[in-house]
């Protein structure tokens, strides 16, 4: 696993504080944050929504598209931050006005929340475990709190971001690890399960209220703080993916991982159901398979996003990141 934390962005302890007490501070729950925006074709110019993972600074830079973010309302797991508690991979959901013809933009929100936090445990060759979710690790993997001296390691609390790697919502491919010191908080995301009055998550048990119930076979993330007897007491709960996909009627873009085979008519980006053909499949014959990471412009119809063109992407490289200016030091 490649540490990517030369350039000295790591956290302190009371910037983390901030970013993994921000879901309780804004856990009045809900649908992500979204809200009802028309998009239009991505590049086409008007206003759009865009997923992916954060590859630049100086402004916000995803998706190879520079976001003008000085007027925007920027969030961390639903609580109001400044930019400097952005990191490189952190994945974002960014809503924008987009120059036609150009790769730039001026972003009004970005929202970004984590996948999973909570102790690592079962460290191996590019994966390791968190709150039950099998967490995978790559090359474009950017490590923050990771030293020579203070390597990755089992007991270490952690908080990720990344994209999920199969259907089910258990295995997810991280573009950000956080270590941190140790917090109260869990965070597990994926297919909750409801059987005889049990609902388990990544075969967790999960205490919930009436305020939290949850529905069998959605996709959620969930918050909550460890019982006694090795259950989750639920704080708050949070759908993925469609709140995207039901709120954002128009055109958009996310970036993703492919979790079926294609075929001739389409596939899964995460649990999303794509519909594309190889023709639009960019550079042109690119060989798109199961855990391809690519990015998907369409539009949402009858909650199927229907693909307009499907670019396979690059394993991420430290030539393709961009900083424009000096991080600053978060006291």
């Amino acid at each position: 696993m490649k540490t990517k934390n030369s350039l000295n962005t790591d956290l302190t302890r009371r910037s983390w504080m901030v970013l993994a007490t921000s879901a309780l501070a804004g856990c009045g729950g809900g649908g992500g944050g979204l809200g009802s925006v028309t998009a239009s074709l991505p590049g086409t110019g008007g206003t759009g929504v865009y997923q992916g993972s954060i590859s630049g600074f100086g402004s916000v830079i995803i998706n190879g598209v520079t976001y003008d973010n000085s007027q925007a309302v920027m969030q961390i797991d639903g609580a109001v931050v400044s930019q400097d508690l952005l990191r490189l991979g952190m994945v974002a959901t960014v809503q924008a006005n987009r120059v036609a013809g150009a790769a730039v933009g001026t972003a009004s929100n970005i929202d970004v929340w984590t996948i999973a936090q909570g102790l690592v445990s079962d460290v191996g060759a590019n994966q390791f475990k968190v709150a039950g979710m099998t967490i995978l690790t790559s090359a474009s993997t950017w490590f923050y709190g990771v030293t020579a001296s203070a390597p990755f390691a089992n007991g270490q609390y952690v908080s990720v971001w990344g994209l999920q790697a199969d259907q089910e919502g258990e295995r997810w491919t991280a573009s950000c690890v956080v270590v941190s010191a140790l917090l109260t908080e869990v965070v597990s995301s994926g297919l909750v399960k409801v059987d005889d009055g049990q609902t388990t998550l990544n075969g967790i048990r999960l205490t919930v209220d009436a305020a939290n119930k949850l529905s069998d076979e959605v996709l959620m993330r969930v918050q909550g703080t460890w019982a006694a007897d090795g259950s989750l007491n639920v704080i708050s709960a949070k759908a993925i993916d469609n709140t995207l996909g039901t709120q954002a009627q128009g055109e958009v873009e996310i970036e993703g991982v492919v979790t079926t085979a294609p075929s001739a008519s389409g596939f899964m980006l995460g649990s999303i159901s794509v519909q594309a053909t190889p023709s639009m499949f960019s550079p042109s014959g690119a060989q798109i398979v199961v855990g391809s990471r690519v990015e998907v412009y369409g539009a949402w119809q009858g909650g199927v996003l229907k693909a307009s063109k499907v670019e396979l992407e690059d394993a991420l490289t430290p030539s393709k990141v961009k900083i424009k200016g000096a991080f600053q030091a978060v006291e």
